[in-house]
């Protein structure tokens, strides 16, 4: 009896014993699956999508102004959705009826334009659903930013990138009130650099080649001043992949799918114009805005049809080819009569690429420019120095990322430097700084002991 009831005791209390180790390790298990949950790269885009449509709806940033007839509901590409939707086709880019276009590339028009349909034209409801697209665009990248930086720095850099992205308030800015193509190409750009990263590391076949011409020619259809990219992907995967005949037959099929998904606008463009546009055809005057014979380096905004009247006449009688020809002739003769103030012009464009142009920014009665300067420049000296490191410690792609920051501004240093225009590189310019400030925490700084007699 004395034996049982022993056994039966030490039953019981290995029994606790047991019971007490699974209540301890209970909120152990629920504060690592939190961790992990916080971690994760679909929990990031969840917050970062959330913090974007609560700013559209309580901003409410979707009410955008009536003005001039809802223009700056996308503008020109607001423009050329709305004759879309009303079935006159891609055209008349401005405030009068002008015929076709070929101002822009055709995606996010037709996506514009097919958002109209369902929802009205220029409603409040468009405004919302376009400007959500756009947040959904601006949280996927930081997945794409996440799977880059795991890559390339490994699991705590991918974390603290695709975080900072979340909250990085230009990254809030851009899709929560901006009805253009921005943050659509910032994440199609940051997915080109994924699967470049991808294919450099694994066995290709022409699927590979295949789905990667067929992005390049989504981005060559969204903007095509991201096509300065293209051959700079593909000349590294060239020199990364293994020597063989089969690394050439793999870049042909891909530039070869990106004509193909390029080849249908390319024909619509001839068909219509009667003469070769490379997608889109504004260039000479977004040139002319920024280099004409007033001397200014910057944009001339009395002079755009987009804004002036009188320009928007002359752009309704003359068409849009011959308002383009025109355009382009007075851009060459502006840079053979001042090929000076033209590399000037371009050199100060660079600085304000970086920087952001001149703008007046009034609060309170004081004028912040400067802090806006200080406050793009930061990000960019940031950027700079994250590459800088990279190169210094031959991480796989930094060739790629200094492409990045030194090959896709170069078209933006000949027109007026709009800020936007560096958002699509701006995911890889966080990631750069955060990997900085990473390398950064790890230096050990050892003071010389003072030794007090």
């Amino acid at each position: 009896m004395q034996g049982g009831e022993e056994k039966n005791l030490l039953s019981v209390a290995d029994a606790s014993a047991r019971a007490s180790k699974e209540y301890s390790a209970e909120p152990a298990s629920h504060h690592q699956s939190s961790l992990s949950l916080r971690h994760s790269p679909l929990f990031i885009v969840l917050i970062a999508l959330l913090l974007r449509l609560a700013v559209i709806t309580f901003g409410p940033t979707y009410h955008i102004t009536p003005r001039r007839d809802h223009f700056q509901f996308g503008w020109e590409m607001g423009r050329i959705a709305r004759s879309i939707a009303t079935g006159n086709g891609f055209s008349s880019p401005t405030d009068l009826p002008t015929g076709p276009s070929a101002w822009g590339p055709p995606l996010y028009p037709y996506i514009l334009a097919g958002i109209f349909k369902l929802f009205g034209v220029y409603s409040h409801a468009a405004a919302w659903v376009i400007l959500a697209l756009n947040s959904i665009f601006s949280a996927l990248t930081c997945l794409t930013l996440y799977w880059i930086a795991q890559r390339m720095y490994g699991l705590a850099v991918a974390r603290a990138a695709a975080w900072t992205w979340a909250f990085f308030p230009y990254a809030i800015y851009w899709p929560t009130r901006v009805v253009w193509e921005t943050s659509l190409t910032a994440f199609l750009l940051s997915l080109a650099l994924v699967l470049a990263l991808r294919m450099a590391d694994q066995p290709l076949g022409k699927r590979d080649w295949i789905i990667f011409g067929l992005l390049w020619g989504v981005i060559a259809l969204t903007n095509t001043a991201v096509l300065s990219m293209f051959p700079f992907c593909l000349l590294w995967l060239m020199y990364r992949l293994p020597r063989d005949s089969r690394r050439f037959t793999g870049a042909a099929v891909c530039i070869l799918t990106t004509i193909l998904v390029m080849t249908p606008w390319l024909a619509r463009n001839y068909a219509t114009f009667g003469k070769f546009v490379l997608i889109r055809d504004n260039l000479p005057l977004e040139m002319h805005m920024a280099n004409n014979d007033r001397l200014t380096g910057l944009w001339t905004r009395d002079e755009h049809p987009g804004n002036d009247p009188q320009a928007m006449q002359k752009f309704q009688q003359l068409g849009e080819m011959r308002f383009m020809e025109e355009k382009q002739q007075q851009v060459r003769q502006f840079i053979v009569e001042h090929p000076v103030l033209f590399i000037g012009f371009s050199l100060e464009r660079a600085v304000y690429f970086w920087i952001a142009p001149p703008q007046a920014n009034i609060v309170a009665g004081y004028d912040l420019s400067f802090a806006r300067h200080i406050g793009f420049l930061i990000p960019a000296i940031l950027a700079f120095g994250g590459l800088w490191i990279s190169i210094r410690n031959r991480v796989k792609g930094s060739f790629l990322l200094a492409c990045f920051l030194i090959i896709y501004p170069l078209p933006y240093y000949l027109v007026n430097p709009f800020p936007r225009y560096k958002h699509p590189i701006e995911p890889e310019m966080i990631m750069l700084a955060v990997y900085l400030f990473w390398q950064a925490s790890r230096v050990q700084i050892r003071w010389p002991l003072v030794h007090k007699e």
